[in-house]
């Protein structure tokens, strides 16, 4: 008798006995009974948070009111990223000035430690505020060279990868 035949016939056996079974079970190893289980209810994911700090993707006001009376802190992160893109939309370094003095007193530490940071490199950070020029360009090309090095990893020498790089388009 084959497992699925086996397991057919003990599905019947145990529907026409009325045994109470659950198969399944959670990562502590108890039973999950399938009657409690709740039906998938909506949620809003983690890239959707994301989405809508980063990027203004719009959310219900529901999910908004769960989301800032459960996490606090979430209106101060929204924040912090409309300031450091305004920023660089004015190319103003007071207003970057005026940010880490904010920023560097924030009870988030990471907001915190990206302020302290920013202070640390500040003719770096200056600059790339104030100037046209972008090594977005640079980092294009290092991010194709490091993805055909994945790509080729163990099937060629460094002659194949040179070649590989030299005229990738």
């Amino acid at each position: 008798m084959k497992s699925t035949a086996f397991r057919v016939y003990c599905r019947k056996l145990i529907a026409e006995l009325g045994i109470k079974y659950t198969p399944r079970r959670n990562a502590a190893g108890a039973q999950i009974d399938r009657d409690r289980i709740k039906p998938m209810e909506h949620y809003v994911t983690r890239s959707d948070l994301e989405r809508y700090l980063w990027s203004g993707k719009e959310l219900e006001p529901k999910d908004i009111n769960h989301i800032v009376n459960k996490y606090p802190n979430v209106l101060e992160i929204q924040q912090c990223i409309k300031d450091f893109r305004k920023v660089y939309d004015n190319k103003d370094v007071t207003l970057l000035e005026s940010f880490i003095e904010r920023y560097s007193e924030c009870p988030i530490s990471p907001i915190k430690s990206f302020a302290s940071g920013l202070r640390l490199d500040m003719d770096a950070v200056k600059n790339s505020v104030t100037s046209e020029l972008s090594n977005g360009f640079v980092e294009g090309i290092n991010n194709k060279i490091k993805a055909i090095k994945r790509m080729m990893y163990g099937r060629a020498k460094i002659d194949l990868l040179r070649v590989k790089v030299l005229f990738a388009r």
